[in-house]
């Protein structure tokens, strides 16, 4: 009787693909750590700082404002809270002192504009650019965070 020869060709081929199945799934592995770890180091992308923007710690609503527009035949009517970095005054309103002047600028930015200024989005944003940067120059500070429309008609 003759002897088999042990693995002729038959189980050889199958360590290998098993090889090469470990080798894949080793590099695979090997990325996901080296992506996480290079997140943890490195911190967040860009991106993602943008979207973790806070609300401000303090909130006033000023008064309504009503106001002739720069073109002189519109006028505006708005309702602005001011998001602030610390309060100005007690129970959510402004110091007197401080509530004429914030109500002056206010008025001057407002009077400034034409309607066609107002009317797109960006225009919006514009305003609300200005009158930040306005307040904070008055106050002294970045006191001021974010400026909020909680009421705008335009005429």
């Amino acid at each position: 009787m003759a002897a088999k020869k042990p693995d002729e060709g038959g189980s050889s081929g199958g360590g290998k693909g098993k090889t090469i199945i470990f080798l894949v799934v080793g590099l695979v592995v090997g990325a996901v750590v080296v992506f996480g770890v290079s997140k943890v180091i490195f911190g967040k992308s860009a991106g993602e700082k943008k979207e973790e923007k806070t609300l401000p710690e303090h909130t006033i609503e000023l008064d309504e404002f009503v106001v002739n527009l720069a073109d002189g035949s519109h006028y505006a009517k708005v309702t602005i809270a001011l998001g602030l970095e610390k309060p100005l005054g007690e129970g959510g309103k402004l110091e007197p002192k401080i509530l004429a002047p914030v109500r002056d600028t206010v008025i001057a930015v407002l009077s400034s504009k034409s309607m066609n200024e107002l009317v797109s989005g960006e225009g919006k944003e514009k305003l609300k650019k200005d009158l930040k940067e306005k307040l904070n120059e008055l106050l002294g500070k970045e006191i001021v965070k974010e400026v909020y429309f909680t009421s705008l008609t335009l005429q």
